[in-house]
């Protein structure tokens, strides 16, 4: 990478770090250029740079969240071959969710809370049932029992695992990310009357 690559790049991360120190303080709505430029000591000619203006710096952030959830997830599939069972994968699925969800839990947290733009939930649930989608389709023998329509059956399983991601960074990641899977399997088990 070249200084000037290097540079853009510790730029880009003051901008959206001091973004995100500003979310944690007040509204998206409130939020001026005026005021990350201010905090991360930069001028406005920088930020343009960089953004178009702070829908496009929240834009650019939640895409680069869903990239780097998608790209886990699939790398993870890469290795499905290797598991015993389509319930030991879904096992490892959860554990690498959780992961993945520890490492981004002040951005997601940030997102998900009264101070982040409207509509963030719809979004990452969207992003995060595509990729759930895509992997039980690999499963196609999973669904010759099922009888509720597919679109349905995601919906409920995504916005389980997400409420459920939401109470864990509400709880300010009381678990490690295999105490949380323990947790999705037991609820799960318990859901199946097993």
């Amino acid at each position: 990478m070249s200084i000037y690559e290097e540079k853009k790049q510790k730029t880009k991360q003051l901008i959206q770090t001091t973004f995100m120190n500003l979310l944690a303080e007040k509204s998206f709505d409130s939020i001026t250029i005026g005021d990350i430029t201010k905090k991360a000591e930069i001028n406005r000619g920088t930020f343009y740079l960089h953004y178009l203006d702070k829908f496009d710096l929240l834009d650019q952030m939640e895409e680069q969240l869903f990239s780097e959830l998608g790209t886990h997830i699939d790398k993870l599939q890469s290795h499905y071959l290797s598991a015993p069972t389509f319930e030991r994968e879904q096992e490892q699925l959860a554990i690498a969710l959780f992961s993945f969800i520890e490492i981004h839990a002040p951005l997601l947290k940030a997102f998900l809370s009264d101070h982040g733009r409207a509509g963030f939930h719809i979004r990452f649930k969207n992003a995060f049932s595509e990729k759930v989608r895509l992997n039980l389709e690999q499963h196609r023998s999973f669904y010759e029992t099922l009888t509720v329509p597919k679109d349905y059956f995601i919906s409920f399983i995504t916005s389980a695992f997400l409420g459920l991601v939401e109470q864990w960074i509400q709880n300010e990641l009381d678990k490690t990310p295999d105490e949380m899977t323990a947790c999705y399997i037991e609820i799960i088990t318990f859901i199946q009357g097993k």
